[in-house]
């Protein structure tokens, strides 16, 4: 069970770091779509905590917050970087 939560918060936060990018660099459509994915999967997660000792949750979240921040923005350089490099 806390296997199945650290993989879910790791998703949830790339997912967040993924749709901050794109609210500021995509277009209206796939901003509202990444946001409307984002904060539903974040019903998934808050369920997770809920039934997680406090301490457990706590190390989760640090934990996969940094981790999920760092990939995340890691990927979105990378894919930016493709994108840019397809339109020249």
């Amino acid at each position: 069970m806390i296997a199945l939560y650290i993989l879910i918060s790791l998703i949830n936060v790339f997912l967040h770091i993924v749709r901050s990018i794109l609210v500021i660099k995509a277009s209206k459509v796939i901003a509202s779509l990444a946001n409307c994915i984002c904060y539903t999967f974040s019903a998934v997660v808050i369920k997770f905590i809920a039934e997680t000792d406090l301490w457990i949750a706590v190390t989760v979240q640090a934990t996969t917050n940094f981790l999920g921040c760092y990939f995340a923005m890691w990927f979105c350089e990378i894919w930016l970087n493709a994108r840019k490099d397809k339109k020249i």
